[in-house]
């Protein structure tokens, strides 16, 4: 596996400037932007490989059907990065991008409420973790009062690092079933 940790690119990034500021002084009056140029993307380089998420829905279970009492998702968290990172979670109904699983019209799609629990059923908004570090959570999803049967829902689920420009997403598609004829 080839990964750099961040002490060896910040040991480059100091041979570098090294190798940088050996040259006359006359260098940094002429090519300022140059240096300022190459101090920011070496550091940029350096903590692009320090943070790094997944998010997967448990089993595969992106699509499901719930009665009108609702339902869980059960969702994995992982932290593939070098660093310790917390992540804001966050759900938007995405209905007039997505692509219903069996292909009908999203134009009747529904909105449904949904919450982060953790295990202990608690509501949750983040979660932090080590590197390599997993957590298991659950999306309830619980559909408003008089909603249609047979309607579908899209929701694409996120998880934002505080520390890093980086996120993992997955859709999840909810049909609204009549529990009576199942």
């Amino acid at each position: 596996m080839k990964t750099t940790s961040t002490l060896e690119k910040a040991v480059k990034f100091v041979n570098n400037c090294k190798f940088i500021f050996s040259f006359r002084k006359n260098i940094f009056q002429k090519n300022i932007f140059s240096i300022l140029f190459c101090l920011i993307s070496t550091i940029s380089f350096a903590q692009s490989g320090s943070c790094n998420v997944n998010l997967i829905v448990e089993n595969n279970g992106n699509t499901r059907s719930t009665p009108l009492d609702g339902t869980y998702y059960s969702m994995i968290l992982t932290n593939t990065g070098t660093s310790t990172d917390t992540y804001v979670l966050e759900i938007v109904n995405i209905n007039s991008t997505c692509s219903n699983t069996d292909g009908s019209s999203t134009a009747s799609n529904i909105s449904i409420t949904s919450s982060f629990i953790d295990s202990a059923k608690s509501t949750i908004t983040e979660i932090t973790l080590s590197p390599g570090e997993s957590s298991n959570f659950y999306i309830h999803v619980t559909v408003p009062a008089g909603t249609a049967i047979n309607k579908w829902s899209c929701d694409q689920v996120s998880a934002k690092s505080k520390n890093c420009s980086v996120a993992a997403s997955t859709v999840l598609h909810t049909l609204v079933i009549n529990p009576v004829n199942d």
